[in-house]
């Protein structure tokens, strides 16, 4: 059994920003990495992305089960 990291589950996947900013310009994630340097509380992990080839974000990832 192969195990999967969390970097490895967002590559692929669709972003969609929910700032009426920029609402129409998600795309597919094909870059994740760990950020150390962000606090986003309890029971999450920041990981910045990089999706439609060049833009950038960060995420806040729930990693404890309840």
């Amino acid at each position: 059994m192969r195990s999967y990291s969390i970097e490895d589950l967002l590559v692929g996947q669709y972003y969609r920003p929910t700032s009426f900013a920029r609402k129409y310009q998600g795309g597919e994630i094909n870059f994740a990495e760990k950020r150390d340097d962000v606090w986003v509380g309890t029971d999450y992990q920041a990981y910045s992305i990089r999706f439609n080839g060049h833009k950038w974000a960060t995420i806040a990832v729930k990693v404890s089960d309840l």
